[in-house]
């Protein structure tokens, strides 16, 4: 497969002197969803805000649709990155939902009927088509998150970032999250997905990058990375909740590598038909 973000080697250290990242090397296949994954401060975010560039290298290489980000603005760099902050707050400021999603197809130049249309369609894929007219501030905060992802998925970037997606959203949500991933991915959308939900992760994402102060500790299968219990554990990380009664149950001959409730409702329904 083609690579949509290629890293090299890249280090980045804070004016502070903290080295939020320490030597990451990683390659991200086009048109796949990849979570990051790991306790607060392990680099997630600060990895991927050079995929966007809002931040640049100390030292090594972020390579992004065959570009070197740090030859590129920010500004330039989001016709290729659609990046959904985990603070709605820190994103939003239009006076209308409308405005704030036409706010980004603006800036890349579409016209009055273009940009009418990725509104529109962006809106209707998050639920919130009939709140247009609606000030941003009048919905709840899981609105608000949809808010922001709609503002990005109406750019049309091959690559979108989101970070904590659904915090604050509820199972409809959840769901709502995970169709919008399904979306993205039928028409070959890269996706990165930063979260500490592993349910969300383990249903919605194909690769797992685990991380822990500022490296790579694993890079693999969602069903690999998620059924490691020990690596997870120790790097701040815990299994599905399915995955854990996996393995549990796997003295009773059930596979430890089950990381989705519908894996398992599979296996369950295969060991009853073979024992009955």
């Amino acid at each position: 497969m083609p690579v949509a973000i290629s890293v090299e080697h890249l280090t980045f250290q804070y004016p502070n002197g903290h080295e939020a990242l320490r030597d990451v090397t990683l390659d991200i296949e086009t048109g796949s969803i990849v979570a990051l994954i790991g306790k607060n401060g392990a680099g997630k975010t600060t990895l991927a805000r050079h995929f966007n560039g809002l931040l640049k290298s100390t030292s090594g290489k972020v390579v992004v649709q065959g570009v070197d980000a740090s030859k590129k603005s920010a500004s330039e760099m989001a016709r290729e990155v659609g990046y959904v902050f985990q603070n709605p707050e820190d994103q939003l400021f239009g006076s209308s939902v409308f405005e704030e999603v036409a706010f980004g197809p603006k800036n890349l130049g579409m016209g009055e009927e273009q940009i009418k249309g990725q509104v529109e369609a962006s809106l209707s894929m998050v639920g919130l088509l009939s709140y247009a007219p609606e000030h941003p501030y009048n919905m709840t905060y899981g609105q608000r998150k949809m808010l922001c992802l709609a503002s990005v998925l109406a750019m049309d970037t091959d690559i979108v970032i989101m970070d904590e997606p659904n915090a604050g959203q509820d199972y409809q949500g959840f769901c709502l999250l995970g169709s919008v991933l399904e979306q993205l991915k039928s028409v070959g959308k890269t996706v990165l997905v930063i979260s500490h939900d592993m349910e969300f992760v383990a249903r919605y994402c194909r690769n797992v990058v685990l991380m822990c102060d500022g490296r790579i500790i694993a890079y693999d299968s969602a069903k690999r990375v998620l059924s490691d219990q020990s690596k997870l554990e120790l790097y701040g990380a815990r299994p599905p909740q399915v995955t854990r009664l996996a393995l549990s149950l796997s003295s009773h001959g059930i596979e430890p590598d089950i990381v989705t409730v519908e894996e398992m409702v599979r296996v369950l329904v295969e060991r009853s038909r073979k024992t009955g």
